[in-house]
């Protein structure tokens, strides 16, 4: 039942990693999803430099900064599926990581709910409370 429950909530922080990742890669060519609705912010994105590298722009570091945040959640769902998958029994064993997973499942949940919108906040607080009943039953 633990490699279920932590195969399932991992698989969810996977899935919603790849989501984001595609979306923003669009937007690198179509902006449609993580752009401003006003196009002239985000030319004004495009036309801004950033402080601490004037060669990049605010709209380039703005896709970068999804990106990173994507390859985060796939990593952190690749690695708790190779977990659930093939070493359960070192998730059991192992109580640093019984709550690094949760709290990290938790974290993602606190950004979701101040930062984002409700679908991310619903897929990780799915997920986290997978992932904390995987810890508990472990």
């Amino acid at each position: 039942m633990t490699a279920i429950l932590l195969g399932t909530g991992a698989t969810i922080f996977l899935l919603l990693g790849i989501v984001h990742a595609v979306l923003t890669l669009r937007d690198i060519k179509t902006p449609r999803t993580f752009t401003p609705p006003d196009r002239q912010l985000r030319e004004a994105m495009q036309a801004s430099s950033v402080a601490i590298n004037p060669a990049s722009n605010l709209w380039r570091a703005w896709l970068g900064f999804n990106l990173s945040h994507a390859l985060g959640a796939i990593v952190f769902g690749a690695a708790l599926a190779v977990v659930a998958i093939n070493n359960v029994h070192t998730f059991q064993a192992s109580p640093a990581f019984r709550i690094a997973a949760p709290l990290i499942g938790a974290i993602y949940v606190t950004l979701a709910r101040l930062f984002w919108f409700r679908d991310p906040l619903i897929g990780t607080s799915i997920a986290t409370t997978l992932i904390t009943a995987a810890s508990l039953l472990a």
